[in-house]
């Protein structure tokens, strides 16, 4: 019959470091929001604060990113918390350079 598909009924715990990487993720994401709704709503001529804001969420990105890499070292997990968290945080941080690259050329 079907011998070649077998279902486990074992429940796999989430990877520890899954919960970090998410965190960190929506973190750095609503930083980067309220960076730019700052900059958005004093027409591009925002304090020095902003810029700090939107470093902050590159740096907590990276740091996601790092957390989520290590979560898929874990062996016997889910790692479904930490795909969605390297993807969020993966497209922020391409976000960030490409504006800091078009930062620089302009």
């Amino acid at each position: 019959m079907n011998k070649g598909k077998k279902v486990s009924y074992i429940r796999k715990p989430f990877a520890r470091r899954s919960f970090l990487c998410l965190g960190l993720a929506v973190g750095a994401l609503i930083l980067g929001s309220l960076g730019l709704i700052s900059s958005v709503m004093s027409a591009g001529d925002a304090p020095l604060n902003v810029a700090a804001v939107c470093f902050s969420s590159m740096v907590v990105c990276a740091v996601s990113l790092g957390y989520g890499m290590l979560s898929f070292l874990e062996k016997e997990r889910k790692y479904i918390l930490s795909k969605v968290g390297v993807g969020i945080s993966g497209l922020l941080l391409l976000f960030w350079l490409v504006l800091i690259i078009i930062g620089l050329k302009g």
